[in-house]
């Protein structure tokens, strides 16, 4: 299956960072000099935001979408449904009446539209987006659930991975380089990275499949 336009965009992304701060050659016996070493965990750094930045904006496209068909059209798609139960709503019923007695107001419409609903869930979650710092599991978790991603269909093996990806990022990002636990080797910098996109692929087509139902 075709990767997404922003699949493509984030492994050129990727492929500009190695170009730009990993060695062209790798050291068999991990010598490199300390410009290098820091210009490997730079490379962490910007991998980490651009695969983040990557499913944020995949996400909410996604949703955006679904929106945009249920305007137009009136259906409800599997997505919206998704939005709607992770959104942590409560599952109200029906007013009694829609005549409140003399003196009150009428009632809100988040109590009685459907519309009204679906825009506070998706206002929720685009405050998960908004508030997202992080690839680990708990932040794929809560950008994928909500869009209908199948949580049988998460490798398990991957979302180890990225959490020690988002553990070490965090590392470099919020602690000198002094207090680095590990120094890092360039090359295993990079085929980690390689090994997380290769499953990210497999994500990036649950979620083309998502879209594609959402135009049948």
């Amino acid at each position: 299956m075709p990767k997404s336009l922003r699949f493509r965009q984030l492994t050129k992304e990727l492929n500009r960072l190695k170009k730009q701060f990993l060695p062209r050659k790798f050291s068999e016996i991990n010598d490199y000099s300390e410009r290098q070493l820091a210009l490997t965990f730079a490379y962490r750094v910007f991998a980490h935001a651009e695969i983040e930045s990557y499913l944020e904006d995949r996400v909410w496209d996604t949703v955006q979408t679904a929106k945009k068909i249920w305007d137009n059209q009136g259906k409800a798609s599997g997505v919206l449904l998704c939005v709607i139960a992770f959104s942590g709503q409560e599952m109200e019923a029906p007013p009694d009446t829609l005549t409140p007695l003399k003196g009150k107001k009428n009632l809100p419409e988040d109590k009685l539209k459907i519309t009204k609903k679906i825009d506070i869930a998706i206002r929720c979650f685009k405050s998960v987006i908004d508030q997202n710092h992080g690839i680990k599991e708990t932040n794929l978790l809560k950008l994928l659930l909500p869009i209908g991603i199948d949580s049988d269909d998460l490798d398990k093996v991957w979302l180890l991975n990225m959490d020690t990806f988002g553990e070490e990022r965090g590392e470099i990002a919020h602690s000198s380089a002094i207090k680095t636990k590990q120094t890092p080797n360039p090359a295993d910098e990079l085929e980690r990275v390689k090994q997380i996109i290769q499953e990210l692929e497999k994500v990036d087509q649950l979620i083309t499949n998502l879209l594609k139902e959402l135009h049948s």
